[in-house]
């Protein structure tokens, strides 16, 4: 089959979550079967973009045109067609909530992360809210089918559009092999980490994410806990952070180890989740929480919010709050980090529901909807 994948998003010097799964599916489709020929689309006005090239696959890159101003006509519905001067192919996929006009695919997926502009509209800046306004209902609408990251995104898919479940595939999101191996990489002196050890978070700073309380947890732990273990976040500052990073340097103030790295390097991320003694999830809505198997894979146990979709991402494997009780969570960081019977449980726990999930079971999923998309249109 002759795919093609918009990369825009892992072709980036700051790769969000989105382009983290956009990478891995493209690696996985190109990886599936030796039959396949996959090819990465992306804008690179004037050569300035950085460009990621993955085994098995082909990049097609068009330079003479901003991916901002197309985005924009995309946005506006003004149908412009990407693949105009390109190959055709069987399949295309657009990983990032829009789908753009195309001429040269036989079938066409785009991958809805979540609602987060529906539910939590407030915890999404105002640009990209009014964007996800606009294109997210016309790709629910005309693309073939839908591939999203989680059976409750699923649920909540078919309850907003009214779309035909069959039309929807959930693609949960394994690990990279990666976390599993056991990294070498000193991160205590180049992110300025004090202690050994360390409570662990990783996203950008944004409301969803729900920042604010697991300080306010960090806070409330007993001294001789928050003097051997600092409270490291790593990740970007995204926006509206202005109640997050005040609760930081609420927690500064006192004398707290809260450490903030910023973005981190992708080589540094498997080292990071394995030197902590402990991951917290408190996000009040995520689409899958791709955090939660990475800490997983990497042996290191998981506190998450009790939200429908990080119990579907970690399982067994983890603990859960309610995620506005920062007296539960601390609590429950209390109980984790001086029970080394639960840590070994939750991680053999999250070990096994780890085999449960691939890349290469979704990639074989997407294939068969598409193939059979195929078979239907060229009998009818």
């Amino acid at each position: 089959m002759k795919i093609r994948i918009e990369s825009n998003s892992f072709n980036s010097r700051q790769v969000s979550g989105v382009g983290y799964y956009s990478k891995l599916l493209a690696e996985s489709l190109a990886e599936s079967t030796l039959n396949n020929d996959v090819r990465l689309f992306s804008f690179d006005f004037l050569g300035r973009q950085p460009i990621t090239n993955l085994k098995n696959t082909k990049n097609e890159i068009t330079n003479w045109f901003p991916l901002k101003v197309y985005a924009k006509l995309v946005s506006y519905g003004l149908p412009i067609p990407f693949d105009a001067s390109l190959n055709k192919v069987d399949l295309t996929i657009f990983p990032n909530f829009s789908k753009w006009p195309t001429i040269k695919s036989k079938v066409v997926a785009t991958v809805v992360h979540d609602l987060t502009y529906l539910y939590y509209p407030e915890l999404v800046d105002s640009k990209n809210l009014a964007h996800l306004k606009r294109v997210v209902p016309r790709a629910m609408k005309k693309s073939d089918f839908i591939i999203t990251v989680s059976e409750a995104v699923k649920a909540e898919l078919v309850k907003e559009f009214g779309t035909d479940p069959q039309k929807i595939i959930a693609t949960p999101i394994p690990p990279s092999d990666t976390f599993s191996v056991m990294s070498t990489q000193e991160i205590h002196i180049k992110y300025n980490i004090p202690t050994e050890k360390y409570i662990f978070f990783i996203g950008n700073l944004e409301p969803r994410k729900n920042i604010p309380v697991l300080v306010e947890a960090y806070e409330k732990l007993p001294k001789d806990i928050t003097d051997e273990y600092s409270l490291v976040i790593s990740g970007g500052r995204g926006w509206k952070t202005e109640k997050s990073q005040a609760a930081i340097d609420h927690a500064k103030a006192q004398g707290l180890s809260v450490i903030q790295t910023g973005y981190i390097d992708e080589e540094d991320k498997s080292a990071l989740y394995q030197k902590a003694s402990l991951f917290v999830m408190p996000s009040l809505y995520e689409g899958f929480g791709m955090p939660v198997v990475e800490a997983a894979a990497s042996k290191t146990p998981v506190i998450a919010a009790d939200i429908p979709v990080l119990r579907e991402a970690g399982a067994s494997g983890a603990l859960y709050f309610e995620p506005t009780n920062s007296a539960e969570l601390a609590d429950k960081i209390n109980t984790v980090l001086t029970d080394e019977k639960l840590q070994v449980e939750l991680t053999n726990n999250a070990t096994e529901h780890l085999a449960s999930i691939s890349w290469s079971a979704n990639a074989q999923r997407i294939l068969d909807h598409a193939q059979s998309i195929i078979d239907t249109k060229s009998t009818t």
